[in-house]
């Protein structure tokens, strides 16, 4: 995979050592965190119980759940008669 950065941006990084590569590291980390949570946090506060969602996952590719309870990091889907307890970052609102 190829990774689009200016080559400023690419000369910058080549100059870092090993300590600095590691904080920088740490710190695209806490930012890629921060964007799940808030994405998370804005499912979570849009979803109750009885929503038809879809899940992204293979198993359940194209299907369309209900949700049956909300927990804290997790909900639980239904999907005919099968039961998914699915992160909820994996949780999309049907419409």
């Amino acid at each position: 995979m190829k990774i689009m950065i200016s080559p400023k941006m690419y000369a910058e990084i080549q100059k870092m050592n090993a300590d600095d590569l590691r904080q920088l590291n740490s710190y695209v980390v806490s930012i890629l965190k921060e964007h799940r949570a808030e994405k998370v946090y804005d499912v979570k506060r849009k979803l109750r119980v009885g929503d038809n969602v879809k899940v992204d996952s293979p198993r359940v590719y194209g299907l369309t759940g209900s949700v049956l309870e909300i927990k804290r990091t997790r909900c639980k889907v239904k999907f005919g008669y099968q039961t998914f307890n699915v992160p909820i970052s994996m949780v999309q609102i049907s419409k």
